[in-house]
């Protein structure tokens, strides 16, 4: 979802700082609450309103920027901290919520995870302190800037705090996840500290209708649906340990759903019809894997150009869709690649024959995922009734 809709911004040591465009919506928001606090502000700095050059909306609009700035800078922290114990960060969303860090691969130990969760709200603490020194140091200088470095600062020590929050998946829901997942086990901790989150969420939820703040309903919603996802997420990790991507492969290989890269359009709609499928992977030459086509990618296309235009010509206009694993990859493996690259079909290769052998969608392992639990139950449930 935070994918859909954000534009890059910039990248910082290879990761794209994106802008959901729900952040157009927050701006203008935050920009017009800024403002109208802005004497109420001054007067808790110490600072004469009258002397502020710039009007209360430029205020707004500047500080509006200097809060994302700092949620930036809180979210590159994460991700400092997570590449070095091997997470893999895929984005920076600036959202209507705040920021969000997309991680594919999340450090898997409990001491990391809390290490990685905590360093974010300990920046804002560090940088609202810096900031606050700075304001200190200011007397004399503006008043402007006096005014700017104690907001800052301000937004700076509560957002390190609100952050602190043990609503999951906030940070400090993700240390009371860490805590939890070193004594119970990752799955147990995550399903308890996702229920406190539910619990925070129901609270702010609540809050914010009494008070009519638009932005603690948002923050209810972010909590609550965020902390659904990682139950979702984790119970499918779990599921799938030691599965690996041979083991789909009796389950799902039938006909081979390719198409050579020099056969027209038509030919792919007829192979479609053949295999009952909507989907097939279009090999070059040499067989190697050069796209998937979907059947709707050929809506566009006349009947005089399905006859004209070969797959391979289209396979090089179309996004990667797709990711290679080899056939002894483990499920969670190929799905933590496949997140990174935003891929929606994993392409199963034999790397001793060099050979295609399946094309996996993502709904197949949510497949063998439900399926695995199915299995799970089973030895349970009918020793239970052979006891009775």
């Amino acid at each position: 979802m935070f994918q859909q809709g954000a534009v890059t911004l910039l990248r910082v040591r290879g990761v794209p700082i994106r802008a959901h465009w729900t952040l157009l919506l927050i701006l203008p928001y935050l920009a017009l609450a800024l403002s109208s606090q802005s004497s109420e502000v001054a007067e808790l700095a110490g600072v004469p309103t009258a002397e502020l050059r710039l009007p209360p909306i430029v205020w707004g609009a500047l500080l509006a920027i200097g809060v994302f700035a700092s949620v930036t800078v809180h979210e590159l922290a994460h991700v400092r901290v997570a590449m070095r114990f091997g997470g893999r960060v895929r984005s920076i969303t600036l959202m209507i919520v705040g920021g969000v860090s997309q991680l594919s691969r999340m450090p898997r130990v409990p001491s990391q995870e809390a290490i990685m969760a905590a360093v974010g709200p300990a920046t804002s603490l560090a940088l609202g302190g810096v900031l606050y020194l700075g304001f200190a140091a200011s007397r004399g200088a503006p008043v402007d800037l006096q005014l700017g470095l104690f907001y800052l600062a301000s937004i700076n020590l509560m957002l390190g705090l609100f952050n602190l929050v043990p609503a999951f998946p906030m940070d400090g829901g993700r240390v009371l996840r860490a805590l939890l997942a070193g004594r119970l086990g990752r799955e147990r901790g995550t399903r308890i500290a996702a229920r406190v989150g539910t619990m925070f969420a129901i609270l702010f939820g609540l809050v914010g209708l009494w008070s009519q703040n638009l932005m603690l309903l948002l923050v209810a919603w972010f909590i609550y649906g965020g902390a659904q996802a990682e139950i979702v997420q984790e119970g499918m990790h779990n599921a799938l340990h030691g599965l690996r991507m041979i083991d789909l492969l009796p389950r799902l290989r039938t006909a081979m759903p390719v198409i050579a890269s020099d056969q027209p359009l038509s030919s792919v709609l007829r192979r479609m019809r053949e295999l009952e499928r909507l989907d097939l992977i279009v090999l070059d030459p040499l067989g190697a894997p050069l796209a998937v086509i979907q059947a709707s990618d050929l809506d566009a296309f006349s009947p005089r150009s399905l006859s004209t235009i070969t797959a391979g010509e289209l396979a090089h206009r179309l996004p990667i869709r797709h990711a290679i694993v080899r056939l002894d990859t483990t499920a969670n493996e190929a799905t933590e690649g496949a997140a990174e690259m935003d891929a929606e079909y994993f392409v199963v290769v034999d790397p001793r024959a060099d050979e295609v052998l399946a094309l996996v969608a993502a709904s197949d392992l949510a497949k063998a995922v439900v399926l695995r639990k199915l299995a799970s139950r089973i030895p349970l449930e009918t020793a239970a009734h052979a006891a009775s």
